[in-house]
């Protein structure tokens, strides 16, 4: 045998759960934190989609909207402790699970001695630990009451919506076959784009809890679904732990997501679960969120207007953003009768003009799509990249607009002044796009902040990697009034909001946390900004006037009794009545004669 042979042994292929396993980072589960934080907001872009499309077809057979409610819970799966023996060094573990306590010292579980009532006796390294849980949870080392450190990494995280549910028969490949959806293929704007997120979701949970993820699922009348759904990694396949009918569920339709992961919570931030939700209630103003934080605090996001965003539509691929081996599968596989039919109804803005020039140049007339060779492709390709077609159509999108921008983000920030603009869409690579922005001021906003969106989801990791910061950094702020202190981001009280709106964004990762830097993508948001930027130096400069204007009107307050006396020994007039009528000068009004 060969050492080729040898070597050809270990070769095997692997499925895509089983590549996604090994590189979770890709997916944005690197830390524990993000990882909490991805998990709650792929559950949320998915219930999203689904309460908006549920909408759009209820409003086409002529039905009333039912206004899109998402509630989300991030629970304590477990109580755990850190028992310290010093300050900095932790003595054992304490471990809440299905209501009774563990003791873990140095990894292994530790078995009580004694048990009476409801406290327990443990030796440990030679020491008697008794622990108690009366009203509250209390620790004694050798007869010294310890402090307990709360260390909880384990969370339960349950997403509800009132949108139309998923049959039963769905249910499956719908959370435990990745890569398996209805966005992929779609050239339309959308907040999911590849079939991986709320997968990537179920493998995290099993991954790190063991845990099968749980749905439950009404449709309509009768009685909801539920499921428990793990992933077989090596087959890329779903795996149905249980099933059972759900006898009370808080809406006629809608779908209840349960995840139990390992993460980190953190209550308040840029990079917590609170923001993204006050984020995406800005982004979404349609929408009513409801949020319930480890500690039960309830937060409410109420729907700022009424009214669904434009339905995106459908659109085929642009010849201009086409690569040839794309443009080769595409052939190969169509069953159109003729080339000049699949040029027309398979791209997009080809007219049978374009196509029947295009056709008879190259001397294509009598092929069929599927019977070009590489080389005759290669020359269609070149002849469609270099002709004089259309953009592509831009009902594929579907932004806020100005007005439904600034009604959201006065609601949510009350500023002292907003501004927004909607740039008329553009391109890349043949995929629609375009940029909305604003920049609100003054006010109740204390602090700078940059809110970067794409599809009306909040992107809060990455920022020095994405091009809406890149776009930011790029504008002389200190032209428009606005003090950066050499950081080359605006400084003071001042948010800045960039969303952008495509059929594909071009995320730098599966994690969709950050945008590639097209030129074209980074000229408009510059573009974009500088116009709001413009009309922010105006608010600015006619702020500063009136500053100035009523410093020098205190300024001439204070000589007011100086000059009041000159004028009196000139004049002959009271002091007291020119005070007066100075001061009444000042303030606009006129006096009498003499």
């Amino acid at each position: 045998m060969s050492i080729a042979d040898e070597l050809a042994k270990k070769h095997k292929a692997i499925s895509v759960a089983e590549f996604f396993e090994k590189n979770r980072h890709l997916l944005g589960f690197d830390t524990k934190q993000k990882a909490l934080l991805t998990c709650v907001k792929e559950a949320v872009d998915n219930a999203i989609d689904a309460c908006e499309e549920y909408n759009y077809i209820n409003m086409k057979k002529g039905n009333k909207i039912e206004w899109p409610e998402i509630t989300v819970w991030v629970k304590k799966a477990e109580r755990a402790y850190a028992v310290m023996e010093n300050e900095e060094e932790e003595f054992f573990e304490l471990i809440k699970k299905e209501g009774k306590f563990q003791v873990i010292h140095k990894g292994k579980p530790i078995r009580a001695k004694k048990v009476s009532g409801n406290s327990k006796e443990y030796l440990i390294e030679d020491k008697k630990v008794v622990i108690s849980e009366n009203k509250k949870l209390d620790v004694f080392v050798d007869g010294k009451k310890k402090r307990l450190i709360e260390k909880i990494t384990k969370y339960k995280i349950v997403i509800l919506d009132n949108g139309p549910g998923i049959i039963k028969q769905q249910i499956p490949n719908i959370f435990g076959k990745m890569l398996y959806g209805s966005k992929f293929y779609r050239l339309k704007q959308s907040r999911g784009q590849q079939g991986i997120g709320i997968h990537a979701s179920v493998l995290y949970a099993q991954l790190t809890t063991g845990m099968p993820a749980k749905i439950i699922s009404k449709t309509g009348k009768g009685k909801a679904v539920g499921m428990e759904i793990m992933i077989d990694i090596s087959k890329n396949e779903p795996e149905v732990i249980s099933e059972w009918e759900e006898e009370k569920f808080p809406y006629e339709h809608g779908t209840k997501v349960e995840l139990v992961i390992e993460g980190k919570y953190v209550s308040k931030g840029e990079k917590s679960v609170y923001e993204y939700i006050r984020r995406t209630s800005i982004i979404n103003p349609h929408v009513t969120f409801t949020f319930y934080d480890p500690d039960g605090n309830k937060f409410v996001f109420k729907r700022k207007i009424n009214q669904l965003p434009k339905e995106p539509k459908e659109i085929k691929p642009h010849p201009h953003g086409l690569e040839l081996g794309i443009l080769m599968r595409m052939l190969k596989n169509s069953n159109k009768k003729n080339l000049k039919q699949f040029l027309t109804t398979e791209l997009s803005r080809v007219t049978p003009k374009v196509a029947s020039e295009i056709i008879d140049r190259l001397g294509l007339k009598n092929k069929k799509p599927n019977e070009l060779n590489r080389v005759e492709v290669e020359s269609l390709l070149k002849a469609l990249h270099k002709s004089d077609i259309k953009r592509p159509p831009t009902d594929c999108l579907s932004p806020i607009g100005e007005e439904g921008l600034k009604k959201s983000l006065t609601k949510e920030l009350k500023p002292e002044f907003i501004v927004a603009k909607t740039r008329r869409p553009e391109v890349y690579r043949g995929m629609p796009f375009q940029v909305e922005t604003a920049i609100a001021y003054g006010g109740e906003i204390k602090s700078p902040e940059i809110m970067r969106f794409a599809n009306r989801i909040p992107l809060q990791y990455d920022a020095s990697s994405c091009a809406i910061t890149k776009a930011i950094q790029s504008i002389d702020w200190r032209r428009y009034g606005v003090d950066t202190s050499g950081s080359g981001t605006p400084q003071g009280p001042i948010v800045i909001v960039v969303h952008i709106v495509s059929v594909w964004v071009p995320y730098t990762s599966e994690g969709k946390t950050a945008i590639a830097s097209y030129p074209i993508i980074l000229k408009e948001i510059k573009l974009s900004l500088q116009e709001c930027a413009r009309s922010l130096y105006r608010f600015l400069a006619g702020k500063r006037r009136a500053a100035d204007a009523k410093k020098r009107i205190n300024l001439f307050e204070n000589y007011i009794p100086i000059l009041a006396e000159d004028l009196s020994e000139i004049l002959g007039i009271k002091k007291e009545r020119i005070v007066k009528d100075l001061e009444k000068i000042l303030k606009g009004g006129r006096v009498e004669e003499g």
